[in-house]
C-alpha cells in the first residue's frame, strides 16, 4: 500500500467521501473544511493540496444528485415501474435532506461559478431521466404525451415549488398531498 492509500483508497477520494458525508450531515452552508478532514483523517494542507474548498463542495454535491439521479432514474427500469416510484419516494422524510442540499446549492450558484456548474449538470441530469421516462412509456404505449420534454419540464417545477411548500412553515402541505399533486399533474398532461 503506498502512502497514498489507505485500505485502498486514495487520500484524495477520502476527502472526497468525507465531504459527501459532511453535506449529507450539516448540509452545504455548515459545512466546513474542518469538518472534512477531522471525517477524512487528514490535514487542511492535505486537503488543500487536493481542492480547493469551492471546487471540492461543488464537486461532492454534484456526486450526491448523481446518485440521486440514478437512483430516481434508473436507466433499464421499466417505464411505469420508473415512474411510480418517482411518484411514490419523491415526497419520503428521506428525500427532505436532498431539497434542503438542492435549495443551498441553487442559492450559492448565484455567487459560486463551481457550484453553477454543479448546479446546472444535476438539473440537465434530473430532468433528462424523468424525460427519458416520459419518452420510454410513450414508445411502450403506456401514455401519450405530445411533448414529453415539456411534461418533465413542468413536472419537475412543479416537483420543486412542493418540496418548496414542504420546507417552508407557511403551509399546511404534507407528503401524500404533494404527491396526489404530482401525480394529478402527471394525468392531466396524458388527458386522464
Amino acid at each position: 500500500m503506498s502512502a497514498g492509500t489507505q485500505d485502498g483508497i486514495s487520500r484524495q477520494e477520502r476527502i472526497l467521501q468525507a465531504t459527501i458525508a459532511v453535506l449529507l450531515d450539516v448540509g452545504l452552508r455548515a459545512a466546513t473544511t474542518r469538518a472534512v478532514t477531522e471525517k477524512a483523517g487528514v490535514g487542511t494542507g492535505l486537503l488543500n493540496h487536493y481542492f480547493r474548498w469551492p471546487d471540492l463542495r461543488a464537486l461532492a454535491w454534484g456526486q450526491i444528485f448523481e446518485a440521486v439521479a440514478q437512483d430516481q432514474f434508473p436507466t433499464d427500469a421499466d417505464p411505469q415501474m420508473a415512474l411510480e416510484q418517482y411518484f411514490a419516494t419523491s415526497f419520503t422524510p428521506d428525500a427532505h435532506r436532498f431539497w434542503h442540499l438542492w435549495t443551498e446549492g441553487a442559492s450559492l450558484a448565484a455567487s459560486d461559478v463551481a457550484m453553477k456548474d454543479a448546479v446546472e449538470t444535476a438539473r440537465s441530469r434530473l430532468h433528462g431521466g424523468l424525460a427519458n421516462i416520459l419518452v420510454s412509456g410513450c414508445s411502450a404505449g403506456l401514455w401519450h404525451l405530445p411533448d414529453p420534454q415539456g411534461t418533465a419540464l413542468r413536472l419537475g417545477a412543479l416537483y420543486d415549488g412542493l418540496a418548496g411548500l414542504l420546507l417552508s412553515s407557511a403551509s399546511d402541505m404534507n407528503a401524500a398531498q404533494a404527491e396526489a399533486h404530482l401525480r394529478k399533474a402527471f394525468h392531466q398532461e396524458i388527458g386522464l
